[in-house]
């Protein structure tokens, strides 16, 4: 394509006719929704709108995929331009919710960082040159690359992976198995809690499995590496009605964040330090005996028998599937001590009394039960060691422990931010499992432990999968997200439906070395992310609200199943999730398989639904405005539920709180190990001494809505430091500031808060990288691995906090 046609591109107008038209529309929509249409020079040409053709729709859907809420939408369609973004009625107003990130789609979906066509790169990777090429040239040459690569280097040398920051729907579930790709397995995000908490507790990747909802019932609140007044905005409502309950609200963060600023009590814990609190809290409840007997003996396996020489529980081994779900796996029918008979007996016996403290003689070996050996494991963790640790004094770790033993029932919000993204995480999820199996506070209304920013604890409904062939199936895993900037690799081809590399990826300058190898690299995408700028070939993709057809995906979302009606046509030449994944499968002669629309597709997806879906159709769906409630057994519902008894789905039905398989990592019971990086006492400090994190902020979900020129207006690129670091680097409020270290560096404005501990810095969670002045903030993060995760349900985890800069005035 030549030059020419290149810059007619960016420099298409609309007519002054059609330009009125829309400021006409603008208006109706409110002033500040002028932006939408004054910067049109982006957008391609537009023939005026007919007199006749004026027109008011109502359209509704479900908004993002990976925003926490899934809120059902009432858009407004005026003149065929997305004017209005509402919340669609709902019989109960606790669903009737919408943020600002959902009323902004209405200037999002136009912004001037659309794709509009085909691209191909002209240039070097990274400099982000392109030329504009047909569909039919882009889909063929993705198709003879991919080809050219499998060909030479086996099926699994291609990587398909779709990212969440792409919120592209539910679409693009084809391409990536019919290829056989290797498809990437565990990503590293968001689960280093739940790696230790799950196997006690079968959270469900770390998410309660109470509603949020329930926190009203709840006495104590504890939120860790939560901010739910940001990351999950249309949540707070629980977090309100709790606290106009009576409930104590209690956050621990290094920075003075909304959740925590609306809290009874913030605890500026140390970054990392989490853990001492927990442990201290621990040690301190079992000292003063606030724990629950009854609980432990009945529900946990603190009364289980265990091998003081070996480590291993005593019984009978057997196979089956573990706590953590790996199958043909050995479990132990454990043992326990009767004290009736005095002897060891299996924990199931009938009319057993176990005893829950002590220490036997069996068959010449030493035993004692679990909670013998943690009351031993706990008693280096005192009050003056975690105040110590932690920088929280001893008396106010003591009142958080009596809250939470004593002013129950007590829930822990342990979210997937903060010390989640520490080194030391799962031994921060094993130690709130312990507090929670030692004072019962699992298992009842109002006590739980888990992530409640996506609400928790909704109903489950499986839609009718499209059938595939036999043959249709992903590669084996040998490459995994988190391993990319630090171990070797088999891929030599990408496709990715969103950024699934830059914005993700820690140690980011290894991570783009990684992709400049790549023998090819195609990327689909909504808007141009950064990684759009290393891709050989880019594809445009629609929005959610844009189809060419009446309905685009089903979804289960909040307790209720929506349908997506179509609002707008597909802007520029940007084509629906089905319609690329078609074509691109076409070239191999797979579309065959497909479903030829999403007409066909929704009505397999809704076709022979059991259980909570049971009676929903694709004609009733419609008929009732594109949302229908779940079912509970016979009776529909609008409210979400939990579990309220202490039944448990682990191999023994109880709370399994010692960990076998690690034994020789010496965390069979949570014990405190500092993070990899950004710990006192690290010499490294004496060269970066500031801890750098990360997390959610209310006018982004991770990238996405990056380019929304609104949200740019208040939120672009800035690090947030308290005032007496600033002063002893002669940083002024607004300064742009250099955050940099051994793996990279960043430039972006510096923001003075006195809400944030000394010697940390915050950011939100990353942005275009085109938005900073130089560079990006995963240029600085952490790529290093923890090898004992390696054995647990979500493997290691990306350290994104785990990291030590400095900064200077740029």
């Amino acid at each position: 394509m030549n030059e020419t046609k290149r810059n007619s591109l960016a420099n298409a107008t609309m007519s002054r006719r059609g330009f009125v038209k829309a400021a006409a529309i603008t208006g109706a929509v409110g002033a500040a929704s002028g932006s939408m249409f004054s910067t049109s020079s982006w957008l391609a040409p537009t023939q005026a709108l007919a007199e006749e053709q004026s027109e008011e729709k109502t359209c509704y859907l479900c908004h993002n995929f990976h925003c926490l809420g899934g809120c059902g939408l009432k858009a407004t369609v005026r003149d065929g331009r997305l004017a209005k973004i509402e919340p669609r009625p709902m019989k109960d107003d606790r669903y009737r919710k919408i943020c600002l990130r959902g009323i902004n789609e209405v200037q999002h979906v136009y912004a001037a960082d659309r794709l509009q066509t085909p691209l191909r790169r002209v240039g070097e990777r990274g400099e982000g040159k392109f030329e504009v090429i047909s569909w039919d040239e882009a889909v063929k040459e993705i198709a003879d690359n991919v080809k050219a690569v499998q060909e030479k280097y086996g099926a699994g040398s291609l990587y398909v992976k779709k990212s969440v920051e792409a919120s592209l729907g539910q679409g693009f579930s084809f391409v990536d198995v019919f290829l056989n790709a290797e498809g990437g397995g565990l990503t590293g995000l968001d689960r280093g809690i739940a790696n230790g908490c799950e196997p006690a507790l079968q959270t469900v990747n770390g998410n309660s499995v109470n509603s949020i909802w329930e926190m009203k019932h709840a006495s104590t609140i504890i939120n860790i590496g939560d901010n739910l007044a940001e990351s999950g905005i249309i949540w707070t409502q629980a977090l309100v009605d709790a606290r106009e309950a009576g409930a104590k609200i209690i956050t621990f963060d290094p920075r003075l964040s909304p959740t925590a600023a609306k809290s009874d009590q913030w605890v500026p814990v140390k970054p990392a330090e989490d853990v001492a609190v927990i442990l201290g809290m621990a040690q301190h409840i079992i000292e003063n005996k606030w724990y629950d007997e009854d609980y432990m003996k009945n529900y946990t396996s603190y009364p289980f028998l265990v091998d003081r020489e070996t480590g291993e529980l005593v019984g009978e081994k057997m196979t089956g599937t573990n706590r953590i779900g790996k199958k043909n796996a050995t479990i132990v029918h454990s043992m326990v001590w009767d004290e009736a008979s005095g002897t060891a007996v299996p924990y199931d016996q009938e009319g057993a009394v176990p005893a829950i403290e002590g220490e036997f003689t069996l068959d010449g070996r030493s035993v004692a039960t679990e909670f013998t050996l943690l009351k031993e494991k706990l008693e280096e963790y005192t009050l003056e060691w975690a105040a110590e640790r932690s920088g929280i004094d001893a008396q106010t770790i003591a009142q958080i422990a009596d809250d939470y033993a004593n002013r129950g029932p007590a829930t822990i919000n342990c979210a997937e931010g903060g010390p989640d993204k520490y080194a030391n995480a799962d031994v921060l999820g094993h130690a709130i499992a312990i507090i929670a199996s030692l004072t019962g506070n699992y298992g009842k209304l109002g006590a739980s432990v888990g992530f409640y920013s996506a609400g928790g604890g909704s109903l489950s409904g499986t839609l009718t999968a499209w059938p595939l062939p036999e043959w249709a199936k992903l590669s084996e895993n040998k490459m995994r997200l988190y391993e990319v900037a630090s171990k070797p690799n088999d891929i030599h081809a990408a496709i990715t439906f969103g950024d699934a590399f830059t914005l993700r990826a820690a140690n980011a300058n290894a991570t783009i070395d990684w992709i400049k190898s790549l023998d090819f690299f195609a990327i689909i995408d909504i808007y141009h992310s950064s990684a759009v700028d290393y891709a050989d070939i880019v594809l445009p993709a629609c929005s959610k609200f844009e189809n060419t057809e009446e309905y685009k995906n089903v979804r289960v979302s909040q307790n209720h199943v929506y349908i997506a009606q179509k609002c707008i046509d597909p802007l520029f030449e940007s084509k629906t999730d089905l319609e690329i994944e078609r074509l691109i499968l076409a070239e191999w002669g797979y579309d065959q398989y497909l479903p030829k629309n999403y007409d066909e597709l929704n009505r397999k997806q809704l076709s022979n639904l059991k259980g909570n879906l049971e009676g929903i159709t694709y004609e009733n769906l419609i008929a009732n405005d594109c949302m229908l409630p779940l079912k509970n057994g016979d009776n529909p519902v609008e409210d979400q539920v939990g579990y309220h008894e202490p039944i448990f789905k682990t191999p023994t039905k109880r709370l399994e709180l010692y960990y076998e398989d690690l034994v020789d990592e010496g965390q069979a019971f949570p014990s405190y190990e500092t993070c990899d990086e950004a710990y006192d006492g690290n010499p490294l400090k004496e060269t970066y001494p500031l801890v750098f994190m990360q997390g959610k902020t209310r006018y982004r979900i991770h990238a996405f809505y990056s380019s929304s020129e609104w949200f740019q207006e208040n939120y672009s690129p800035c690090v947030t430091m308290h005032p007496s670091d600033a002063e002893a680097r002669g940083i002024k409020n607004g300064d742009d500031v250099l955050v940099f270290n051994d793996r990279g560096d960043f430039v972006c404005r510096a923001v003075l808060d006195e809400g944030i501990r000394p010697g940390v810095l915050f950011m939100a969670e990353t942005t275009y990288s085109k938005y900073y002045k130089k560079g990006f903030l995963q240029n600085v993060t952490n790529s290093n691995l923890v090898e004992r995760c390696y054995k647990m349900k979500f493997g290691p985890q990306i350290l994104y906090n785990d990291v030590l800069v400095d900064v200077k005035k740029a």
